[in-house]
């Protein structure tokens, strides 16, 4: 995926009125930028490089044709020839991919449409109908085909717009409070690699306003993303969605940071003066390449997929005729819902995964019990090391917290070991509740949480 977004991002450099150190350099502070995760095949994954291309079509062949040159020269080169014929399937191309992006994914479309609507105003293309259009089709989208979906979760998807503060918070603050040092060191990290790009996009902004130049375009790109904090925290994760919309345009920027001209000045050239600017993006890269290493694989420890987990999940699958529920260990069973395993792989109508409260102190374990006993026939309860290393790093569990549990949940009569490896140890009821009480207990589960939570038992087969 890393490597299907540098096309679409040296087409964007053609747009710009830079040398090409200047387009070299900021392509290489994207590449070593690019630690957010989502280089993998992912609905958010696919639908960024469609953004990529969107605003590098838009940028280089549908500004206005001509710059007037005022006190400063325009940051954005002249559009090059294009007859109709090819004008109109660019726009259509245009179209396309704003089309494919509105049901795929939740966030891109709004970026597309926000820069679009923005570069309108700031009289940077000349596609002034455009945004009522795609405007259009994301309100029928989400005004008919997901209306069956956000219905019933209104709160969830709608409930954070106008929040920017709780949402900046919760994006920021709250994902460092808590947890071990060595967590908090990965986040801080990445806090400093964020703010350490756009501070150097802002300077860039700056030095080619300094030189006679005047920057639009890349601005937009940039700022534009940073209007998705008044729409909701996205599960705590809107800053790191923020930050990777905004790297094609930080990331140039950035790179005209340390080469804001077009090429060396007169006065250099006479005195023969060598510029310090390619050490500094030398010292620069090399900064970012420590920083990702950290930042894309410090949390490998809880974020690799090891064979036993997987031994594991296979099993789950052999088992899940006509349907299974699978307990998981959770810090937090309202905000954390997503598991360290490898999950998802198939069976999706079939497969349940109930995120279970994980007792702090592992001598606990008669909730773990009792979830089981509620969750109905063919249910397991799953602690694997991957979800046990998140709970220690995330949310201080004690380093021997899976070790103790699991010793427990052993001596436990009710219950048996029907997997165990070096990664996970899997339970299940030695007597198997009748589908009759699994359906009272199911019954009296919806009516005491009629929120969030029901909509685990709902998704039961029948």
């Amino acid at each position: 995926m890393q490597l299907l977004y540098l096309p679409p991002l040296f087409l964007l450099t053609r747009s710009m009125r830079a040398s090409w150190r200047a387009k070299w350099a900021g392509a290489w502070i994207f590449v070593l930028s690019g630690w957010v995760g989502q280089d993998y095949f992912s609905p958010q994954g696919f639908t960024y490089g469609m953004y990529l291309t969107f605003v590098a079509v838009l940028l280089v062949w549908f500004r206005e044709p001509r710059v007037l040159w005022t006190r400063r020269r325009p940051g954005e080169t002249e559009v090059g020839p294009a007859g109709r014929r090819e004008k109109a399937v660019l726009l259509l191309v245009l179209i396309g991919l704003f089309a494919a992006t509105v049901p795929t994914h939740q966030l891109t479309p709004f970026v597309m449409l926000g820069v679009l609507a923005v570069l309108v105003v700031a009289d940077r293309s000349t596609l002034r109908g455009l945004p009522v259009l795609f405007a259009v089709m994301v309100a029928v989208w989400i005004g008919f085909f997901a209306e069956p979906y956000w219905s019933g979760h209104f709160d969830e998807l709608f409930g954070g717009v106008g929040g920017l503060g709780s949402n900046v918070t919760s994006s920021v603050s709250g994902r460092i409070e808590g947890g071990s040092s060595t967590h908090k060191l990965v986040l801080y990290v990445r806090v400093a690699m964020a703010g350490g790009v756009l501070a150097l996009a802002c300077w860039g902004w700056w030095r080619r306003r300094f030189a006679g130049y005047g920057e639009r375009s890349l601005p937009v790109l940039a700022f534009v993303p940073f209007l998705g904090f008044g729409m909701q925290s996205y599960g705590g994760e809107m800053a790191l969605r923020v930050f990777m919309f905004a790297l094609p345009g930080a990331a140039l920027l950035a790179g005209l940071a340390l080469f804001p001209r077009t090429g060396a000045t007169t006065v250099e050239r006479e005195a023969g003066r060598r510029s310090l600017a390619p050490l500094a993006a030398l010292l620069t890269g090399l900064l970012l390449m420590g920083g990702f290493l950290v930042s894309r694989w410090g949390n490998e420890s809880f974020e690799r997929t090891r064979s036993g987990e997987v031994a594991a999940m296979e099993f789950v699958y052999a088992h899940d005729d006509p349907s299974v529920r699978l307990l998981w260990m959770s810090s937090d069973t309202l905000n954390s819902v997503t598991p360290a395993i490898p999950w998802g792989a198939r069976d999706m109508e079939k497969v349940t995964y109930v995120p279970t409260l994980a007792p702090v102190d592992p001598v606990l374990v008669a909730g773990l019990v009792k979830s089981l006993k509620e969750a109905g026939p063919n249910s397991y309860l799953m602690v694997n090391r991957s979800q046990s290393t998140y709970l220690r790093l995330d949310s201080g569990y004690s380093d021997t917290w899976e070790k103790r549990l699991t010793a427990n949940l052993d001596k436990r009569p009710e219950l048996e070991k029907v997997l165990s490896n070096a990664d996970v140890s899997m339970y299940a009821l030695r007597e198997q509740p009748t589908a009759r009480s699994r359906s009272r207990s199911r019954a009296r589960r919806v009516r005491r949480s009629p929120g969030r939570r029901g909509r685990w038992w709902a998704r039961w087969p029948h």
